[in-house]
């Protein structure tokens, strides 16, 4: 018979370790140089590993299948440890378990162990969520929470049989979510040592939020009629509602030619571009104005007014002028960057930039849209882009994004789409902070083995995570290293670096690295790739890319320069890869998170045989009657080993790498 493993795990998470047991045999992974592995994972992907078996799309994650033969009545456990950051978003760490077993399990439960070394608060357990257009505020009444101290708290969930009959015939399907958030008040940021690495957390809160002018370039393009359309009117009503007094707003909307609003004037650029149809049924959009600072507009309840009105009554259609838009968008940031020269304290710029589909009007070429777009962002403005359902060419907007300070996001085509936008301003509305920059002290930090240190804008709600080595095993806890400085509302403001010994063990037991360690290394491959993709000279591309893969192998993660090889007992090798969810209509949600982190670990084990039907639940398939136990832990990761299988976590870095298709350790 055949025994398959499957899990859903993160986007952002790495694989860093595979196991199969098999008649008291250990079978490991190993991972590989991608190319290295390439006639394997050819092969792999020829044969179609399991797609057919996914009963459930969760949002920004990634799948990965293997399988084995296995005579009758034989036995085979599965081990698959994973490692991610976990992303502070909103004011939370928020930690998503995808549970599918599809049957009723004998032996379920989830365990989530959460360690600190400050204290945990607002720790929240909903209940299972088991659509992405209902999202439940209810706590979940079968999971359980034991308070070992104010900074050691276990979460498990284990619903009987009967108990998961209560909620679905056939069995739970959904996702098992559990927030939180550490104490802040007696200091906004933790530095801990251990073992000559460090990791930098700072996360202030009590800073009075930044004026912005945020600059809204949005797709009215054919492919947006319908449902997208009226999400995208809808979430902007509000988006604009929430505007601050003291804020400043743009809005430009493009199509086959770009229009920019305001209550006094409109703009026009590339009707050129127009067919001699589009000009005769509408002439007036021949306009002959220049950008000024009349749209650059002040946040008043009647400007916000009119301008709801004027998107909500947009219904103009054409094609899409992706560079029109964003070089509009971007004259528009000079001209309020001009008009507040001389101020203490300008408004923080913003573009959020929306499209679904790909350009085909005056540059096709997404590249060169990149390339042109840089040197027009001339007040280095972050470029935050969203991608509107299965049309959007995500990778051009991370790029983007990568190259413009910002982060692309995936909206997802679904009900809850205009949530989804709102969600997203929601975690750029409130800057507390600009132009952040981390300095450390030459003689007690390694300064070249640092993750990145500078910063252009500081969201509330969100972290910033530095990590790197020390110089000085010596250091002592409350010892200076460095200084960190950001502009606030009233000037620059500048914190001490103070190291903070963290009260519990940050090495596992028979591992190579720390924990400590395995963050950097997690946030450098991230940032590495993050670099590279945004880099125009191939030399400097691949020269970031070799040093990316180097540090991939040497800690064996899963990364897309790395695959994971599969050894199969009486089986040749075989390359096993994991590949991404694609937005959909009917995935699970997981909201993605920008931001700093926290790190994360986790390890998912099962068991079964074949003579059983075997089923899939948040990463593991097992034969009816059998038990499963994912488990998280603290942010730092600790070793846990359960029958079922386990999860452990700590925090994660400013700006995440999400991998398309990650190549599982192919």
């Amino acid at each position: 018979g055949e025994a398959v493993f499957y899990v859903t795990l993160p986007e952002s998470a790495f694989i860093s370790e595979f196991l199969m047991e098999v008649k008291d045999k250990v079978y490991k992974a190993y991972v590989k140089e991608k190319e290295e592995a390439k006639a394997v994972y050819d092969q792999a992907v020829q044969a179609g590993q399991f797609a057919g078996h996914v009963a459930l799309d969760a949002r920004d994650s990634n799948q990965f299948s293997v399988s084995v033969n296995i005579e009758a009545h034989g036995k085979v456990t599965f081990n698959l440890t994973y490692e991610q950051l976990l992303s502070r978003n909103l004011g939370v760490y928020t930690n998503t378990i995808n549970i599918n077993p599809s049957q009723i399990v004998e032996d379920m439960s989830v365990t989530v162990n959460i360690e600190e070394p400050t204290t945990i608060k607002d720790l929240e357990v909903p209940e299972l969520q088991i659509s992405n257009e209902v999202v439940v505020d209810k706590p979940n009444s079968l999971a359980k929470i034991e308070e070992k101290s104010p900074t050691h708290k276990i979460v498990v969930w284990a619903p009987t049989p009967e108990e998961q009959k209560s909620q679905n015939a056939t069995g739970l399907s959904g996702q098992f979510i559990v927030k939180y958030d550490v104490d802040r008040e007696s200091n906004p940021q933790q530095i801990l040592v251990d073992e000559g690495y460090f990791v930098h957390f700072f996360a202030p809160e009590d800073l009075p939020q930044l004026k912005k002018h945020i600059v809204f370039v949005l797709d009215y393009s054919g492919s947006m009629g319908g449902r997208k359309l009226e999400q995208l009117k809808e979430a902007m009503d509000k988006i604009l509602s929430d505007l601050s007094p003291k804020d400043h707003f743009s809005i430009v909307v493009f199509q086959s030619y770009v229009e920019a609003w305001s209550p006094t004037a409109m703009y026009s650029s590339g009707t050129e571009h127009l067919s001699s149809w589009d000009i005769e049924a509408k002439p007036e959009i021949i306009r002959n104005t220049t950008l000024d600072k009349r749209f650059v507009i002040e946040a008043t309840p009647e400007n916000i007014a009119s301008a709801r009105a004027y998107l909500a009554n947009y219904s103009d259609l054409g094609a899409t002028n992706i560079m029109g838009g964003l070089r509009t968008g971007l004259e528009l940031v000079s001209i309020g960057s001009d008009l507040w020269i001389n101020e203490i304290d300008p408004p923080q710029h913003l573009v959020v930039f929306l499209t679904d589909g790909e350009p085909n009007v005056e540059e096709y070429d997404t590249n060169a849209i990149i390339n042109k777009t840089k040197p027009l962002n001339t007040k280095d403005c972050p470029i935050f882009s969203l991608a509107f359902g299965y049309g959007a060419d995500f990778n051009f907007l991370r790029k983007l994004s990568l190259s413009n300070y910002g982060f692309a996001r995936n909206i997802y085509e679904a009900a809850d789409a205009t949530d989804q936008l709102k969600n997203f301003y929601k975690t750029i509305s409130s800057p507390l902070l600009s132009n952040v920059t981390f300095t450390y002290l030459p003689g007690q930090v390694d300064n070249s083995s640092r993750t990145k240190i500078d910063f252009p804008v500081f969201f509330n709600g969100s972290e910033l995570v530095v990590a790197g080595k020390i110089n000085n095993n010596e250091i002592k806890d409350k010892e200076t290293i460095g200084e960190l400085s950001g502009v606030t509302a009233n000037g620059t403001h500048k914190y001490s670096m103070v190291i903070d010994y963290m009260p519990i063990d940050l090495k596992p037991k028979n591992r190579t690295f720390g924990h400590l360690e395995k963050t950097w290394a997690y946030l450098k491959i991230q940032q590495l790739l993050d670099k590279a993709d945004s880099l125009d000279k191939i030399e400097e591309r691949n020269q970031t890319k070799e040093e990316a893969l180097n540090l991939a192998l040497k800690y064996s993660f899963v990364t897309p320069l790395t695959s994971l090889v599969v050894v199969k007992p009486n089986e040749t090798e075989s390359a096993v890869d994991t590949t991404q969810v694609k937005p959909g209509s009917n995935d699970m949600s997981a909201y993605p998170a920008y931001g700093a982190p926290g790190l994360a670990s986790g390890f998912a084990s099962s068991s079964g045989s074949s003579s059983g039907p075997l089923y899939s639940v948040a990463a593991m398939p097992m034969p009816v009657g059998g038990s499963y136990a994912p488990q998280m832990q603290r942010r730092i990761f600790p070793d846990v080993h359960l029958h079922g299988g386990s999860f452990t976590q700590v925090r994660p870095p400013s700006t995440p790498y999400y991998p398309p298709a990650l190549p599982a350790m192919a």
